[in-house]
């Protein structure tokens, strides 16, 4: 007789921004874990010697000894820790943590942090057994079967991409606990994105971009929509970056007459009239713009934005205003050699086009974009300064603690000023109050809240903004 061996515990853990006495505390937890969903659920597909499972630990709200005592007794072969640049402080916390009750559990780090900085494991040896940069689904699996079998294992791995997105198995949302997150479902159509905007370090993970087909993707849509009802936020970082396989969706979705309401991220550059009037019958109901500056030779010489106009932003807004599409656009002050003309650029345009919902920023150097090599140059940062931010040596939390990069002209007092006036003046006006009249009804605590600091301090309410 033979007695089949129990698969291998794998734990994926999602850190908050740090801990404070323990307690998680965490930017966002309106959205699931999707890197970590996909991760789990291949590892749990594709091979019967594991058994993935996750904590999301800001969204379960777990404080750190609940979550040491789910390692214990869990007894996991491998623990692997997934962050962002943001949650370096809950990361090195937890890691010291989990070490400290077992040496010698294994901890496997990825991410995009990692992906934009490979040192930081040799930096922290201690903490992390292994790391693995870029997408990780294929490279996890076979370093999770050499630790069993006791093989050799590069420490810094650079993760296979998966060329057909349609051979992923789709996110398994029973590994997590869906009724802690919004209704809107996280979705993915695409992977990659070829661009290099210089504040950005998502190509770190790939640039090679891939799409899943139509109906693999409504496969999923259909798969989750008991929880969802048709409410679907996209977070491909360019949807509409082939117009091809979103046109095929689009028809899809309309033939099959599916009641869809959904968000997407694009580029004014790479949509049109004839395909947002098919988005829009296919259920769009938001789209997200990156401009960052009003002005032209900025966008294209410093930010690498690419070459579309003021006429072309104003035009492909009201097309969208047109087809009753709401447009979010984003914007940061500070970039390098920013002028306070060009700021004032910028206010005019956020304070004149047809936008509903502004978001505004300073500039962040995160390792792996080119403003990181940019702020190191300059003096703005050193090398030792991620290292500092995630030790905690910088202050407790993330906003306005990490480094914040602005040119030598402009303080960061000033451009927090600009942040705080151009913010009261748009969000203020009648027009964008009743605009967002909907989510003022349906979410009333949370947008007096807002409204409120929008009044005083010209900003969110939302910790950590306090």
């Amino acid at each position: 007789m033979t007695f089949k061996s129990k698969p291998a515990n794998i734990l994926f853990i999602n850190p908050p921004l740090y801990f404070s006495n323990h307690q998680p505390q965490s930017l966002d937890i309106s959205l699931p874990p999707l890197g970590l969903l996909y991760l789990a659920t291949f590892i749990n597909q594709k091979s019967s010697l594991f058994k993935a499972k996750i904590i999301d630990i800001a969204a379960e709200n777990k404080n750190l000894s609940q979550t040491l005592s789910i390692i214990k007794r869990q007894k996991p072969l491998v623990v692997c820790l997934s962050a962002m640049t943001p949650q370096l402080q809950g990361l090195i916390t937890l890691a010291k943590a989990i070490k400290k009750q077992n040496p010698q559990q294994l901890i496997i780090l990825g991410g995009s942090h990692i992906s934009g900085d490979p040192d930081f494991i040799n930096r922290h040896p201690k903490l992390f057994n292994y790391a693995i940069t870029g997408e990780a689904e294929i490279t996890l699996l076979e370093t999770l079967i050499k630790i069993q079998q006791k093989q050799k294992i590069a420490k810094i791995q650079t993760g296979q991409i998966c060329q057909k997105l349609d051979h992923l198995p789709l996110p398994d949302r029973h590994l997590i606990n869906r009724s802690l997150y919004q209704k809107t479902e996280s979705l993915l159509f695409s992977r990659g994105c070829p661009f290099c905007c210089y504040y950005c370090s998502r190509p770190a993970i790939s640039r090679h971009v891939r799409y899943r087909s139509a109906p693999n993707l409504i496969s999923e849509i259909k798969k989750t929509c008991s929880y969802h009802q048709g409410q679907i936020d996209f977070q491909d970082d360019t949807f509409t970056l082939l117009q091809k396989p979103v046109i095929n969706f689009c028809q899809k979705v309309i033939s099959q007459k599916m009641k869809l309401s959904w968000t997407c991220n694009t580029r004014i550059d790479r949509v049109n009239s004839k395909l947002l009037s098919l988005m829009k019958q296919a259920g769009c109901r938001q789209i997200n713009f990156g401009i960052e500056s009003a002005n032209f030779h900025l966008r294209r010489q410093v930010i690498k934005k690419g070459s579309f106009t003021n006429l072309q932003i104003k035009k492909i807004f009201q097309l969208c205003k047109n087809l009753n599409i709401k447009i979010a656009a984003y914007f940061m002050i500070g970039h390098p050699d920013e002028t306070k003309k060009q700021i004032e650029q910028t206010q005019k345009m956020i304070l004149t086009y047809p936008i509903d919902i502004l978001g505004l920023s300073i500039p962040l150097p995160f390792p792996g974009s080119p403003l990181y090599q940019i702020a190191k140059k300059q003096g703005f940062i050193s090398s030792k300064i991620i290292d500092h931010f995630a030790t905690g040596k910088l202050g407790l939390g993330y906003a306005n603690v990490y480094p914040q990069y602005h040119p030598r002209h402009l303080s960061l007092d000033y451009l927090h000023q600009k942040m705080r006036q151009i913010n009261r003046r748009f969000y203020l006006r009648p027009k964008i109050i009743y605009s967002n009249l909907s989510t003022i009804i349906s979410q009333p605590q949370r947008s007096f809240q807002d409204l409120f600091s929008l009044v005083k301090h010209g900003m969110s309410g939302r910790k950590p903004y306090q």
